[in-house]
């Protein structure tokens, strides 16, 4: 199957108030905490603690944690998409969330923003596994 839900639920991106970017998902496991690191190098997702003084909230919504195989729209690896107004930012996960054993990983913040309705219609009713001309213009 190309796509799969890995995880969902609702998220919050806050910036605290030494500045620093912080994502918590509120999932089927309860709560996850990471801090957003950009650098010029790339940008990484560190796992972090609930112990943040917050600032303001940047965003807030539904999220979805979505891994592809083969998929003809999606590259394959995990993807984090989180509601934006009418749309979804998209966010990729090479090599997936940090997880104790592995606390820091890399991600890749795309300027992309999926429609609402068509992107949570294709998670629950994915087009057949392939190459596809939309994967290819989109790699």
């Amino acid at each position: 199957m190309p796509v799969r839900i890995m995880s969902e639920g609702s998220y919050e991106l806050l910036e605290t108030i030494n500045g620093n970017e912080i994502l918590r998902l509120e999932g089927e496991g309860g709560s996850r905490w990471f801090a957003v690191v950009r650098g010029q190098k790339g940008d990484i997702i560190v796992r972090s603690d609930a112990d943040h003084v917050k600032r303001r909230t940047i965003g807030r919504g539904r999220f979805y944690l979505v891994d592809f195989v083969d998929d003809p729209k999606f590259k394959d690896m995990p993807h984090l998409f989180l509601q934006s107004d009418g749309g979804y930012l998209e966010w990729l996960l090479p090599n997936g969330l940090p997880s104790e054993a592995d606390p820091q990983k890399r991600v890749v913040l795309t300027d992309e923003v999926l429609d609402r309705e068509e992107l949570e219609h294709y998670l629950r009713h994915p087009a057949p596994a392939g190459p596809g001309e939309e994967r290819a213009r989109r790699g």
